[in-house]
C-alpha cells in the first residue's frame, strides 16, 4: 500500500514539473468512497520527501474524520479560524509526524461553504502557501455539497477519489462536470479498493522482497 501511494506521489509531481502543484483537495462523487483515507496517506507519502513540509487540512466540516485516522483532538479546527479568526500559528508549530502537519475540521458549522468562500480562508491559504511544500485539503462530496466547487477554485488542482464496484459512472462525470464548471480544476482521479489476483510465485517473491525493504504502511480500509 504504501508503495501505492508514493507512485501517486510520483505521478502527482509530473503533472507539472515546471510549477509543482502546492495546494489541492481531494474529494470524491459521493461518500464512502475513501477519500479521507487517500489524503491522510498521500499526505505522509508527500511528507517523506527530506527537507519538505506538508500540511494535510480536513476541510469536510460536514462530517470530518481526518482526526480519527491521526489520533489528534477534533476541535479545535479550520472551521475556528474561518469563524472565529482563530489563528492558524497555533497548529504550525509542532508535527504530528516526520514533516506532516494537520488541521482538523473543528466544529461543524451551518454555513461551510460560505466560510470556504471567505476573506479568511484566502488569507490562511496564502501563509500556508509561505510555510509549506504542499497543502492537502480532504473535502466533502461534490455532487451532494457544493464545498468542494468552492474552495477548489482558489487551489492548484482537484482530485476525485472512485471506488471500484461502487461508484456509478454517471457520478463520476457529474463531479468532473462540477468541477470543471467551477474552474476547481481536476487533474485526475484515484480508484479505491481495487481487488486483483496475485499468483503465488509473485506474492512469494513480494514476501521475501519485503524482509528487506519494510516499508511503512498506513494501514485502513479502502
Amino acid at each position: 500500500m504504501a508503495e501505492q501511494y508514493r507512485t501517486i506521489r510520483t505521478n502527482l509531481l509530473s503533472l507539472s514539473p515546471d510549477k509543482p502543484l502546492q495546494a489541492i483537495q481531494i474529494t470524491s462523487a459521493l461518500r464512502s468512497e475513501g477519500k479521507t483515507l487517500t489524503s491522510c496517506n498521500l499526505a505522509f507519502a508527500l511528507a517523506q520527501e527530506q527537507e519538505k513540509k506538508t500540511i494535510l487540512i480536513d476541510a469536510d466540516m460536514r462530517k470530518p474524520a481526518t482526526h480519527k485516522l491521526l489520533g489528534i483532538p477534533k476541535e479545535p479546527g479550520f472551521s475556528e479560524i474561518l469563524s472565529k479568526d482563530f489563528d492558524v500559528e497555533r497548529f504550525l508549530q509542532r508535527p504530528i509526524a516526520g514533516g506532516l502537519y494537520a488541521i482538523p475540521a473543528g466544529r461543524g458549522p451551518a454555513n461551510p461553504s460560505e466560510l470556504l468562500s471567505s476573506s479568511r480562508l484566502r488569507r490562511m491559504l496564502a501563509r500556508l502557501r509561505e510555510e509549506f511544500d504542499y497543502i492537502i485539503f480532504d473535502i466533502s462530496p461534490v455532487v451532494p455539497v457544493t464545498d468542494a466547487s468552492v474552495l477548489g477554485k482558489q487551489l492548484d488542482g482537484s482530485i476525485v477519489v472512485v471506488r471500484a464496484g461502487w461508484t456509478q459512472a454517471i457520478d463520476v462525470e457529474r463531479a468532473y462536470t462540477l468541477l470543471r464548471e467551477a474552474q476547481a480544476k481536476p487533474i485526475g482521479a484515484i480508484l479505491t479498493s481495487v481487488v486483483s489476483h496475485i499468483p503465488y510465485y509473485l506474492y512469494r517473491y513480494r514476501y521475501i522482497y519485503s524482509r528487506y525493504a519494510r516499508p511503512y504502511v498506513y494501514y485502513g480500509q479502502g
